[in-house]
């Protein structure tokens, strides 16, 4: 019987390979070449870093993270509850000055210490710095504590201090320094904005564009506090008040409150026995009705003042510290608006 022939099998090609070999292998070198590709679409992309920008205290802090959003990293000089009158720098501070791309500082001697410390140990920064205050003008400085007159109350000014403006060149030409508290006027406040918008534009050309606009807006609701201040204040004009220090001549002049005197002539000074006497009579002769202490300070002095005057004791923050955020200028405001409102009889 015969045997049947075994198939016979096609013998491959020199140089060629059995199938379905070469589809299988076309498709895992196609594969192996696509991986970089597939890779390089899935990698992010490198992030531009962020500039780096210190803020001396809360309020300057406030405004510089509402300009500036995603784009930087804002931190905070000064410790929350250390107001920038009483901080003392440390080696580790002074680190952060030099790291730094921009330093939001108010200048008008409030950061005295930060001037001092570029001077002697980091001079590189002093390009760094930018003042919220250049550019004001002069006239609209306010360089003196009222004077404790005791004559005619009809005679306050109103203005929330005793002295013209019209003499602004030679109170710079005494090389006085106006007084720095500009940042409780939110009318002033919106032009330190603009000084922090231009400053991270020319740090970050790349996102001028986003800081001028998150700039504006934040300005706009700065607007809209001073009118909803202007409107609720508006009643109480001309009233005389006492406040703890002279932080709040510019809030007063803003919104036509005299300001009759302070209780601490000297910042971190007990005031004298003859002082609290003319502050006193001040008091009376102005038929004052309200004195504010501050949050930042022991209240003892202004609530015995207040009882041996028989007059109201309230509080207003001058925003030097709290809490850090971006809401903290504008909650302090509308808590001072508040208080005001409240107390003013």
């Amino acid at each position: 019987m015969n045997t049947p022939a075994s198939p016979t099998l096609a013998r491959p090609r020199r140089g060629s390979l059995p199938s379905p070999f070469p589809s299988v292998l076309l498709a895992w070198l196609l594969a192996i070449g696509s991986w970089p590709l597939a890779l390089a679409a899935q990698a992010p992309s490198t992030p531009t870093k962020r500039p780096v920008v210190l803020a001396t205290f809360a309020t300057l802090h406030s405004w510089t993270l509402n300009v500036a959003g995603p784009d930087a990293d804002v931190e905070l000089l000064l410790p929350g509850d250390v107001g920038p009158h009483d901080f003392q720098l440390k080696p580790q501070d002074l680190r952060r000055i030099r790291k730094a791309d921009v330093i939001i500082a108010n200048g008008l001697g409030v950061e005295s210490w930060l001037d001092k410390a570029i001077r002697n140990n980091a001079r590189d920064a002093a390009k760094k710095v930018v003042r919220v205050t250049d550019g004001i003008s002069k006239e609209q400085f306010i360089y003196h504590l009222p004077e404790l007159e005791l004559a005619d109350p009809k005679k306050g000014s109103g203005s929330g201090h005793g002295h013209g403006h019209d003499h602004a060149h030679d109170h710079e030409a005494a090389g006085e320094v106006p007084n720095p508290h500009v940042w409780l006027d939110p009318v002033l406040a919106r032009h330190a904005i603009s000084n922090i918008v231009v400053a991270l534009g020319a740090a970050d050309p790349e996102h001028r564009a986003a800081y001028a606009a998150r700039g504006e807006a934040y300005s706009a609701r700065l607007e809209s506090l001073h009118r909803d201040m202007a409107a609720a204040l508006s009643p109480h004009a001309g009233k005389p008040i006492v406040t703890f220090h002279d932080a709040f001549p510019y809030l007063c002049r803003r919104y036509g409150m005299e300001l009759v005197g302070v209780v601490e002539e000297v910042p971190a000074v007990d005031p004298s026995p003859k002082y609290l006497a003319r502050l006193s009579a001040a008091i009376r002769s102005r038929k004052v009705r309200v004195v504010f202490s501050e949050p930042q300070f022991n209240p003892r002095l202004v609530r015995q003042l207040g009882k041996d005057l028989g007059i109201t004791v309230a509080e207003l923050d001058v925003l030097e510290t709290g809490k850090p955020g971006a809401a903290l200028y504008e909650e302090g405001m509308r808590r001072n608006l508040k208080a005001l409102v409240e107390s003013l009889p």
